[in-house]
C-alpha cells in the first residue's frame, strides 16, 4: 500500500526479489519493503516515468542493493541514480524476458517500435509483463489498459488491474479469455480520480474475480504453491483461495 500509486513485490524462495514500481515520491514503498524483510533486489522495474509509479523508486535505489534497473521508455533521474551507484540498466520491450531463479518475466508491451515513436501519453507505453512461476501466472498491467494493448496472455491466476482500476473497455474481453481468480488494485483513498471506477469493479464482479484494493484492504497479495493459491491482506483475511 503506497497510496495513489503502484508497487508490486515478487518474491520466491529460490531467487532474488523483484520490485515493479515504487509508488509516489517518498518512503512509503521503501518502508513497506523493509517491514516485509526485503534487503536486496534482483531487479527494480520502472514501468513508466510517472510520479505515482516511479516517484518512490529514488528512495528504493538509495536504500537497497539492486541488481539492475529495468525500463522501456526513459526515466532520466532513475537512470542517472543507477549509473552513479554502478547499477546495470536494461531496456526492454515486447519479446524481452527476464529470469530470477524460477521466476520468469515476459515483457508483452510496449512494442520496440515505440522507442522511436513514443506515445504522448506515458501510460500508453508502460511496461506490461506476464510473471510465471511453477505453473502460476500473473499479468502486471501497469497503467496500460487492455483497450489500448489488446493483449492475449492466455489463462491467468492473478491480474494486477491496469491504471488503478480506471475505466477499460477491454477489461471484460480480457477476463473472458484469461479467467483470473484474483485481481489486485493499487489505489489511494479519496484519490480524486474516481479510481477504481464503478464500471471496472462491476466487470470484475460479473466475472467472479475476487478483488483486493489497497485503499480498503491495505498491503495485499497472494501466496502460491503446491497447496494452491491463498490471498491475504493486512486488514484481515479476504476469503480468496483455491
Amino acid at each position: 500500500d503506497v497510496g495513489q500509486g503502484d508497487a508490486t513485490l515478487l518474491r520466491t524462495a529460490n531467487g532474488p526479489p523483484v520490485l515493479v514500481d515504487g509508488g509516489p515520491p517518498g518512503a512509503a514503498a521503501a518502508e513497506g519493503l523493509t517491514e516485509l524483510g526485503v534487503e536486496r533486489f534482483g531487479a527494480v522495474v520502472v514501468t513508466h516515468n510517472e510520479l505515482d509509479h516511479a516517484g518512490g523508486l529514488a528512495t528504493v535505489l538509495d536504500r537497497f542493493e539492486v541488481g539492475e534497473l529495468v525500463h522501456a521508455q526513459p526515466a532520466p533521474e532513475l537512470q542517472a541514480m543507477a549509473r552513479g551507484a554502478g547499477i546495470p540498466i536494461e531496456r526492454v520491450a515486447a519479446g524481452s524476458a527476464l529470469r530470477f531463479g524460477r521466476l520468469r518475466l515476459d515483457v508483452l508491451w510496449p512494442p520496440r517500435e515505440r522507442f522511436a515513436d513514443p506515445s504522448p501519453e506515458r501510460n500508453a507505453d508502460a511496461v506490461v509483463m506476464l510473471a510465471r512461476f511453477r505453473g502460476w501466472s500473473a499479468l502486471l498491467s501497469a497503467d496500460a489498459e487492455q483497450e489500448l494493448t489488446h493483449l492475449d496472455p492466455g489463462p491467468l491466476d492473478l491480474l494486477k488491474v491496469a491504471h488503478h482500476g480506471s475505466d477499460d473497455a477491454g477489461l471484460g474481453s480480457l477476463l473472458e479469455r484469461s479467467l483470473p481468480r484474483l485481481a489486485l488494485i493499487g489505489v489511494g483513498a479519496d484519490n480524486g480520480y474516481g479510481h477504481p471506477t464503478a464500471a471496472t469493479l462491476t466487470t470484475l464482479a460479473e466475472h467472479g474475480v475476487c478483488t483486493l484494493r489497497t485503499d480498503l484492504d491495505g498491503t495485499s497479495g497472494v501466496f502460491v504453491g503446491p497447496e494452491g493459491m491463498r490471498a491475504w491482506s493486512e486488514r484481515g483475511p479476504p476469503g480468496c483461495s483455491g
